[in-house]
């Protein structure tokens, strides 16, 4: 080790200390190196894993600021407006830490600077998500909040406190707008809760000529409709730690939602023995993507299951369908592919790859995936881990996108970010900033369906659970469709063995 002098910047008065220099990058938890960050987001306090009685964390921007921050316990917890003043003006360049430790014989010891780039582009401000143990015997108090990721403020939009706690999921944005939202409530109350622009309405989306409810919805960019899958769900309980859950549909089929009309509507091709499902616009309001499987046998290997990402078309405004091709086969990539999402430019479609099914919160196999909508080629991208890497959602601007990841300790999904530069790398992820860097060793919940929106959502609790405790709106059935063609008008696979999956 070598020896130098190091001026230590901070409120109080300047002090130099002599150093020995360390071969290496100090450890920091959460891993907050080399990584691509926006210029908006709150503070990166982090901990200092190595062992010491005095700390000291200098920035440093290319542009020439800096700032220190102290620490007796290896906590480096940054005040907002410092933070504030001093990432702004990075945007577009990078910032260094240098991180110093004191040891017990009170030398100080300088590792190896990390270097952090800041993008011109910001990320939308908020990220909404379900917050749920990750117990499947304890779901019944749940919630979906949001977070300003400028700040550290979480907020409840909706919990199911009021509503008896029964089950609420599958919550989803037209085109990142806090202003339009739909969610579903199970059980007691069920039914569908719809929010534009502070109206809230409350809609049963089930019908004689469908199987289900919607299911899985996606917002068409006119706001004015919605894809849903509709879906017979059951679920296998496993006890070995690597095939803990196993979520499988025995039907599947996609319907359209026009809102306006209060109208479902679909088609033969979209309704067939196979299992459809995860319908997904392309932002031109014309393209639509799924997935696809062989129709259900009963007592199938789960290991056998795999999807195809399939393409159609629907015009909005003549009710028609175009053709139904394949875009990557299960037989090309060897794998199954789910959670298809297109970029806001529609340039890239990102999902989710594993080695069966769609449900991939349980997989560990799970990775994501980037097709290039031009090129017509698919790479894996450089985010996963060893662990689940699923769910994932797209920034408003296309750069920046969010994911589901249980890397840290194998049983919580956390919200990890990476920045996708013009040619579809991706950087390096980095988990969602908290105010206490410690906070994710000792939260048990999961943060289900990350979904990154452009401003909070307004619309008042309160406004959410009088039309959520109320009578559903019974929604038509499109007349002109041949429901004979409907695999799942009144199927019941009454020789499942599984429960129904809330």
């Amino acid at each position: 080790m070598s020896m130098a002098f190091v001026l230590f910047v901070s409120a109080c008065a300047p002090s130099v200390a002599e150093y020995r220099t360390v071969a290496r990058q100090a450890i920091l938890e959460p891993d907050y190196r080399d990584i691509v960050i926006p210029p908006n987001i709150a503070p990166l306090n982090f901990c200092i894993k190595e062992d010491g009685r005095a700390f000291v964390a200098i920035f440093t921007s290319a542009r020439g600021k800096s700032m220190a921050i102290r620490s007796r316990s290896g906590i480096i917890r940054i005040p907002l407006r410092r933070w504030q003043k001093f990432i702004h003006p990075c945007a577009g360049a990078s910032f260094t830490i240098d991180v110093f430790v004191q040891d017990s014989s009170r030398l100080w010891h300088k590792y190896e600077s990390i270097t952090n780039s800041v993008s011109h582009q910001p990320i939308d401000s908020h990220l909404a998500y379900r917050l749920i143990n990750p117990g499947y015997v304890l779901w019944w108090d749940l919630g979906i909040y949001q977070r300003d990721l400028t700040t550290f403020r979480e907020r409840a939009i909706f919990t199911n406190r009021l509503t008896k706690r029964n089950c609420m999921n599958c919550h989803a944005f037209c085109q990142n707008d806090p202003a339009q939202m739909i969610f579903h409530m199970r059980a007691e109350f069920g039914g569908t809760i719809l929010i534009q622009n502070d109206e809230v309405k409350k809609v049963d989306t089930g019908t004689a000529y469908t199987m289900s409810a919607g299911v899985y919805p996606c917002w068409h960019p006119d706001g004015k409709h919605i894809a849903f899958s509709v879906n017979k769900i059951f679920q296998n309980f496993h006890t070995h730690r690597d095939k803990s859950t196993y979520v499988f549909d025995t039907a599947s089929d996609l319907i359209i939602y026009d809102i306006e009309n209060n109208q479902i509507t679909t088609s033969p091709g979209v309704s067939t023995k196979r299992l459809e499902n995860l319908p997904t616009w392309h932002p031109n309001g014309r393209d639509l993507y799924f997935i696809s499987a062989p129709a259900y046998v009963t007592n199938t290997a789960y290991e056998t299951v795999k999807y195809d990402l399939m393409h159609t078309t629907f015009d909005v405004i003549t009710n028609e369908w175009g053709d139904i091709e394949p875009v990557i086969t299960a037989r090309e990539c060897g794998k199954s592919i789910t959670f298809p999402k297109v970029s806001p430019d529609g340039r890239f479609l990102m999902f989710t790859m594993s080695d069966y099914g769609y449900f991939t919160i349980y997989t560990r196999s799970s990775d994501l995936w980037l097709y290039d909508m031009a090129r017509k080629k698919y790479d894996e991208l450089a985010v996963n881990s060893d662990d689940v890497d699923s769910y994932h959602s797209w920034s408003s601007d296309g750069h920046w996108f969010v994911f589901s990841s249980k890397r840290k300790d194998g049983l919580c999904a956390r919200p990890y970010f990476s920045y996708l530069d013009d040619d579809g790398r991706a950087s390096k992820p980095f988990l969602l900033p908290q105010k206490n860097p410690a906070y994710y060793d000792t939260y048990l919940l999961n943060y289900n369906i990350p979904e990154l929106i452009r401003g909070p959502v307004e619309t008042g609790h309160w406004e959410i659970a009088r039309k959520a405790v109320g009578d559903a709106l019974a929604v038509a059935f499109d007349s002109t469709v041949n429901v004979d063609a409907l695999s799942g008008a009144s199927k019941i696979v009454a020789d499942a063995v599984s429960r129904p999956y809330h």
